[in-house]
């Protein structure tokens, strides 16, 4: 645009040369000419502005990382008149967005709608905002410029991968009430195990009709109390900076944790999820992948939250730590839990010291399964 005025200037500085060297109607129809043709400029463009709108959308608002999905871009000219030059200055928030556009030119002719589809790709999971960041519009001589308003904003929402688990150390809960470590438990209606007064909180399904009538009062059933596998998947959340190292690291993290829910669900354990800043129990396996999607990384120890967890949760039959370091605090909180009857596995990502290694093997010697994700990966699970 500076380019622009400054041959503008040129040419006005000449046609006064003009007028004040040959002065004639032409030459001042000449300068009048080119004094005016800014003003017309500047309207005509106005005008086109009020009439200018844009649409945009994604082909799908969720997808799994490795995935490509299609951004759509639709202007629309609803003026009589063309505009002559557009640009639009796209954004994706994020580094770990691939797409093959940032800034486009083009000309849209009158009542005229151009359209254009560009590809997205996310290399991390995570929630990253795209759109338009901004679109600007030239006047026919390029020397003034509009910038059209535009705040809607597109969330694209990447997931983890789930990898397929061939196996996993899982137990089973122990069946009846007795032995059991917690209370989440169903009812078997097939056993019938035995009789109570009538409660009014008891549905009409519980009274057992026939003893009832002999007796002469409402009796309800007991049935035999079965408990449910259980599974809590403890997820350390916890990043410091984000370069591509601890970006890779978080994916890794998710990734192991949504395979294990996967695994987990299909032999339709009752899953929790437990990490810095919240938690997510119970719900369809659809319900805690989403959650598990939305979870932050975040500055936060990992090794402080880990004895706070030990003293709160303990009624899982299965504890999964995905642990990106093996520290002190996660053997002490590992032993713990395994003292108090829990299975406890424990996935690690990358190369470790000689300290971490260390540590590896006194979990291992203590009966609690260390699981390299970096093997899962590597064998094609």
């Amino acid at each position: 645009m500076l380019k622009n005025r400054i041959a503008y200037g040129i040419v006005v500085v000449m046609l006064l040369l003009f007028v004040y060297l040959y002065e004639s109607e032409m030459t001042y129809m000449a300068l009048y000419a080119v004094l005016l043709l800014p003003v017309v400029s500047f309207v005509l463009t106005v005008i086109s502005r009020r009439q200018f709108s844009m649409e945009e959308e994604l082909t799908r608002e969720n997808i799994v990382r490795g995935e490509d999905v299609a951004y759509i871009f639709r202007v629309r000219n609803n003026s009589f008149l063309p505009c002559a030059n557009v640009r639009v200055r796209f954004k994706a928030n994020s580094s770990a967005i691939e797409t093959d556009f940032r800034d486009k030119y083009f000309y849209i002719g009158p009542r005229k709608v151009r359209e254009d589809v560009f590809r997205i790709n996310a290399k991390y999971r995570g929630v990253y905002e795209m759109g338009v960041a901004s679109i600007l519009l030239y006047d026919f001589l390029g020397l003034f410029k509009f910038e059209q308003s535009h705040s809607k904003v597109l969330a694209l929402t990447v997931r983890p991968r789930i990898l397929h688990l061939h196996k996993l150390p899982l137990v089973t809960a122990t069946q009846g009430l007795d032995t059991a470590k917690n209370f989440t438990q169903e009812e078997d209606y097939s056993e019938i195990s035995d009789l109570r007064k009538y409660q009014p909180t008891d549905g009409y399904k519980k009274i057992h009709w026939k003893v009832s009538a002999k007796r002469g009062e409402l009796l309800s059933k007991n049935y035999q109390a079965l408990k449910r596998n259980t599974a809590a998947l403890v997820i350390d959340n916890f990043i410091d900076e984000p370069t591509e190292d601890a970006l890779a690291m978080e994916d890794a993290v998710m990734e192991a944790a949504v395979s294990v829910l996967s695994h987990a669900s299909r032999l339709q354990y009752l899953v929790s999820l437990h990490y810095m800043g919240g938690s997510t129990a119970g719900g369809s396996f659809e319900y805690l992948y989403s959650a598990a999607s939305a979870i932050q990384f975040d500055k936060l120890d990992f090794d402080n939250f880990l004895p706070n967890f030990e003293k709160m949760q303990t009624d899982a039959e299965n504890v999964v730590i995905f642990a990106q370091k093996i520290s002190e605090s996660l053997y002490a909180c590992c032993a713990s839990l395994r003292i108090f009857g829990n299975n406890v596995i424990v996935f690690h990502f990358g190369k470790h010291n000689a300290e971490e290694e260390r540590r590896l093997r006194e979990l291992q010697e203590l009966r609690i399964n260390c699981i390299s994700f970096d093997d899962i990966k590597a064998g094609g699970a």
